[in-house]
C-alpha cells in the first residue's frame, strides 16, 4: 500500500461530556480484511485508488467484477462487514438505509463513504463493522461503481443528494435524491454528455445540484481502470486545452433536469465549499488546482518529511480557492471567475459555519499549505468581505480538516468554535484542538497519550441537526 488514500480504515470518535472531559475511542473498521491479508500475504481483488498489482487476470474477467454491483456484500450484511476499506466520509441519520440494531441516541445510523458507491454501516458507540450497502440498495438505476465521498444534504430537510458514475464507451452520471420523509430515492437528471471523471464533492444550492466535472478524466471512458486496477493509472494525463464543465441540474422539478451547462479553463478539484444562487445566478466556492500533482503527491514517498521527495512535491499541488459564477438563464454561457486567492492564504479540506450552507457566506476556513511542512501548516480563515484572513499556527504542528461547531446562541457567521486534531511533532502525540471561529485564538485542548493517525473527513452532531458535509 502505498498512497495515503489507501490506507486501512480507522474511525476516531470523540465525545465532549463536559467542560472538563472529553472521552476518545477508535476502531480499525476493516479487521476482515486485515486477517485475510496476514492469512494470505495478498490483497484482495478490487480496485483502489493508488495501489499498483500485477494485471494477471483475464480482461474479461476484470471487467465483469468492475462493472457488476456488488450485490453479494449487500446480501452478506454483518458476515463482510469488516472485509471492506471504506474510510473518507462519515454519514450520520443517512436516509433510505437501515438504522443500527437498537439506537437509542441521536444517531440511528452511521455509514463509512468512499468514492465508490459501498457504505459501510458501523455502531454508532463501538464503531465496530456491523453490515453493509449499497447505492443499487436505494434505487435500481444506480447500478454505477462511482460516486462522490461528500454527499450532501439539504440544510432544512435533511434530503442527501449524490451522484452516480456508469463507466464505459458512454458514461452517465445519476443525479439522485434521498428524501429523509420517506426514505424514497428519486432520480433528478441523467447527464451523457460529460467525460467520465474522478469527482470527489459537488454543490448544492436551494434549487440546484452543481457537478463540475473537472479534468480527472478516465481514460477509455474507465476501460483502463479495469487493467491497472486503480484511480491514478485510469486517469488520462492532463490536458490544459480541455475545458472544465459546470452543469446545473433542477432538484425541484424532475422533468427540468439539466437546466444549463457552463465550460470554464481547466481545473482539477477534490472539494467544494459552498453554493447559492443570486437571481438567475449560481455561485461557486471552491479550492482549484492547476493539474493533476496533488493526486500524485500523496504518494507516501512525496510525504515523507526526512526524504528529498517530499521536500520536491511539497510545492506541487497547491490550491488556489475560487469563486464562480454562471448565469443558468443562458445555457453554455462561461462560467466567470469571481476571485482567486492567492495560494499562501488558500487552503485545503475547507469547512464554513453549517448553518450557512446553500446561502451566501463570508468565512471560509480550512488547512494551510505554505510549504512550511511536507503536508500542512496551519488553519486560516479567511474573509472574503474584507480579503484578508487569520491563521493559527504553532512550529512542528501539524494540524487536521477543521469543524465547525455553531454557537447555538450564536447571531453572527462565525459565532462557533473549530474542532482540530492536531499532532505535536516534538511530543509525538495528538490533541484535540478547540479555537474561536471569530478569532482562532485557543478555547480549550484535550491532550492525548497517543498520535492519532492523520485521516480525511469528520462531523460533529449536536441534538438533532447534522448537515452532511
Amino acid at each position: 500500500m502505498s498512497h495515503w488514500f489507501d490506507a486501512f480504515a480507522q474511525v476516531h470518535r470523540f465525545s465532549l461530556v463536559s467542560p472538563t472531559k472529553v472521552l476518545y475511542n477508535s476502531r480499525h473498521t476493516c479487521d476482515g480484511l486485515l486477517v485475510h491479508i496476514r492469512e494470505t500475504g495478498q490483497l484482495p481483488a478490487g480496485f483502489s485508488f493508488g495501489r499498483r498489482r500485477d494485471p494477471c487476470q483475464s480482461f474479461f474477467k476484470k471487467f465483469v467484477s468492475f462493472f457488476e454491483p456488488r450485490v453479494d456484500l449487500v446480501a452478506g450484511g454483518a458476515k463482510n462487514a469488516s472485509k471492506v476499506n471504506v474510510a473518507v466520509t462519515i454519514s450520520t441519520n443517512y436516509p433510505g438505509l437501515p438504522n443500527a440494531p437498537n439506537a437509542t441516541g441521536v444517531v440511528k445510523n452511521l455509514y463509512n463513504k468512499t468514492d465508490a458507491t459501498t457504505l459501510q454501516a458501523l455502531d454508532p458507540e463501538t464503531l465496530e463493522p456491523i453490515g453493509i450497502a449499497n447505492q443499487l440498495s436505494l434505487h435500481p438505476e444506480l447500478k454505477g461503481p462511482c460516486s462522490a465521498s461528500h454527499a450532501r444534504s439539504d440544510p432544512l430537510t435533511g434530503d442527501m443528494f449524490n451522484y452516480n458514475l456508469t463507466l464505459g464507451k458512454h458514461p452517465q452520471y445519476k443525479i439522485f435524491q434521498v428524501s429523509k420523509a420517506t426514505g424514497k430515492t428519486k432520480i433528478l437528471a441523467t447527464i451523457r454528455d460529460a467525460p467520465g471523471a474522478y469527482i470527489h464533492s459537488f454543490f448544492l444550492t436551494p434549487r440546484y445540484v452543481v457537478l463540475c466535472v473537472w479534468g480527472a478524466y478516465y481514460a477509455m471512458g474507465g476501460l483502463k481502470m479495469l487493467y491497472h486496477k486503480n484511480v491514478i493509472d485510469a486517469i488520462d494525463a492532463w490536458d490544459p486545452n480541455k475545458q472544465t464543465r459546470w452543469y446545473v441540474i433542477d432538484r425541484t422539478d424532475t422533468r427540468r433536469g439539466v437546466v444549463s451547462s457552463h465550460p470554464c479553463p481547466p481545473f482539477f478539484a477534490f472539494h467544494s465549499v459552498n453554493a447559492w444562487e443570486e437571481g438567475d445566478t449560481v455561485v461557486a466556492e471552491v479550492p482549484a488546482y492547476e493539474n493533476l500533482d496533488i493526486i500524485k503527491k500523496f504518494y507516501l514517498e512525496n510525504l515523507k518529511g526526512d526524504s528529498k521527495a517530499a521536500w520536491a512535491w511539497a510545492e506541487k499541488g497547491r490550491a488556489k480557492l475560487t469563486r464562480w459564477r454562471m448565469d443558468t438563464a443562458v445555457d453554455g454561457s462561461e462560467a466567470e471567475v469571481v476571485f482567486e486567492l492567492d495560494k499562501d492564504s488558500s487552503m485545503e479540506l475547507p469547512t464554513m459555519n453549517p448553518n450557512f450552507v446553500t446561502l451566501p457566506h463570508r468565512f471560509t476556513y480550512g488547512l494551510l499549505n505554505r510549504v512550511k511542512s511536507t503536508l500542512l501548516d496551519g488553519i486560516v480563515k479567511f474573509d472574503s468581505t474584507t480579503g484578508t484572513s487569520l491563521v493559527w499556527e504553532v512550529h512542528g504542528h501539524t494540524p487536521g480538516e477543521c469543524i465547525f461547531v455553531p454557537d447555538p446562541q450564536g447571531t453572527e457567521e462565525d459565532d462557533g468554535v473549530l474542532l482540530s486534531v492536531v499532532l505535536d511533532g516534538f511530543a509525538k502525540k495528538s490533541y484535540l484542538l478547540v479555537l474561536g471561529a471569530k478569532d482562532l485564538v485557543e478555547v480549550a485542548r484535550a491532550e492525548l497519550d497517543i498520535a492519532v493517525s492523520f485521516g480525511f473527513h469528520g462531523k460533529h452532531v449536536n441534538g438533532e441537526r447534522s448537515v452532511e458535509w
